[in-house]
């Protein structure tokens, strides 16, 4: 089977879960537990890459959900829930910057929690410190395009959805942006 059928039947059987969750939640506001805790680390992580601290994270993360929880009847099930979810945290974001929150120093994406082994977070501290050496060069709609594909783990029609933009159009700007600080890292190793 190759990787992109794989990938579209995982993101069907997905979508067929959050359908399933969704409606429950609908008929019970109490059934909305599982979505929450499925949905809950991608939102954070998204908001976490954005703003670079727990508070601000955690408190988008909460308006979001709450934000659900009121509207949740008006969600037509004719959209992914996860791009409905996301275009609500997008605009939350939006709305924080608005309000002149200064944008993080991605530096500070190294002070994000990981419960590992000491030499696990080591290697993964290196690893950060040369990623946010490469994001740096990035423009903020790259950062964009990384934080919702990487940090909230959402497949291109999402993004597509959330940034207005089609699905190829984003395919091909994350799959050039990736070859792009490829090169740069191989560069830079040399």
């Amino acid at each position: 089977m190759s990787e992109t059928l794989w990938l579209e039947r995982n993101m069907d059987r997905s979508a067929d879960e959050d359908a399933r969750l969704v409606a429950a939640a609908r008929d019970d506001p109490a059934a909305l537990r599982p979505v929450y805790e499925k949905w809950l680390p991608r939102v954070y992580r998204y908001f976490f890459f954005r703003v670079g601290n727990e508070k601000d994270a955690e408190d988008l993360t909460s308006q979001v959900f709450l934000q659900v929880c009121e509207t949740l009847p008006r969600y037509r099930t004719s959209a992914r829930f996860s791009t409905w979810l996301f275009t609500i945290a997008h605009s939350r974001m939006v709305d924080f910057y608005r309000r002149q929150h200064p944008e993080f120093d991605l530096e500070s994406v190294a002070q994000i929690p990981a419960p590992d082994t000491a030499s696990h977070q080591v290697d993964r501290h290196e690893d950060i410190e040369r990623l946010i050496g490469l994001l740096k060069i990035c423009t903020n709609e790259e950062q964009e395009l990384i934080r919702l594909r990487f940090a909230a783990d959402l497949n291109y029609a999402e993004i597509g959805v959330i940034l207005h933009k089609r699905e190829d159009a984003v395919r091909k700007s994350i799959s050039r942006l990736i070859q792009r600080l490829k090169a740069q890292t191989e560069v830079n190793n040399d």
